[in-house]
């Protein structure tokens, strides 16, 4: 009898080993096992150089956008900058953010600096170093080891040269000049619009990917989908990284 106790304490104990191993420990996605961050050297929105490794031993919140990006991606810088602000004397201390671009055809240097100044936003932002950008390699390594998956679609219904996702006017009268929303100057136009015709946005850039909280390590630990943020409950991961 009290070989067989022994045999289901010690099973109990095995098990409770096991679910232990396999308990998710952050709100976030879990990334089990962790991932090592390969260092890189890419370009900032100053135009500098900026090594991953500088960061090595802070909490990084790392997140992919490309300034073009009409939802999703301004959300998410909002919920960074929220986060950097609450966490106080931490931030830039202990713990760092990121923003690394997947629209490299476009986001240079200058166009992240603006991105990041109109949203007041303080942490690097990240571009090809390359000045080919039929070779980028340096940020397509990155994309790859953050399992970033991109795609670019220039589908244009009413040809005017804006892809549609960011077609405010599908149905622009052929041959119209258009401002950068794709609506006609001349026909499209609400009253008191004052219409600047930018760069034709050609292609429109869909990544799949999430929000990554890299620990002390420079291990990636926890992954936040781009449409799940719940500002708070990252706060609380970062916190748990911070105690490790």
């Amino acid at each position: 009898m009290s070989r067989v106790l022994t045999l289901l304490v010690a099973s109990c104990l095995l098990i409770a080993g096991c679910l232990e191993g396999d308990e998710d420990i952050f709100y976030g996605d879990d990334i089990n096992p962790p991932v090592a961050v390969e260092d890189f050297i890419l370009v900032d929105e100053n135009g500098d150089y900026f090594s991953f490794s500088e960061l090595e031993g802070k909490v990084i919140v790392v997140a992919f956008l490309f300034t073009r990006c009409p939802d999703i991606c301004p959300v998410v810088s909002a919920n960074m900058n929220y986060v950097s602000q609450e966490l106080g004397d931490l931030y830039g201390t202990e713990v760092a953010m990121l923003s690394i671009t997947v629209d490299p055809w476009r986001d240079n240097s200058t166009i992240m600096h603006s991105y990041a100044e109109q949203r007041g936003l303080d942490w690097p932002h990240l571009t090809t170093a390359s000045e080919d950008l039929s070779d980028f390699t340096d940020l397509s390594d990155v994309w790859s080891n953050f399992g970033v998956g991109l795609e670019t679609n220039a589908s244009d219904v009413d040809s005017d040269s804006v892809a549609d996702l960011f077609d405010s006017c599908p149905d622009t009268p052929e041959g119209e000049a258009v401002d950068d929303r794709g609506c006609g100057l001349e026909t499209q136009q609400s009253e008191g619009d004052v219409s600047v015709k930018h760069h034709p946005l050609t292609y429109w850039v869909d990544h799949t990917t999430g929000t990554i909280i890299v620990d002390k390590q420079m291990q990636q630990r926890v992954w936040w989908g781009d449409a799940d943020w719940i500002p708070e409950l990252v706060l609380e991961d970062i916190y748990k990284l911070l105690e490790e």
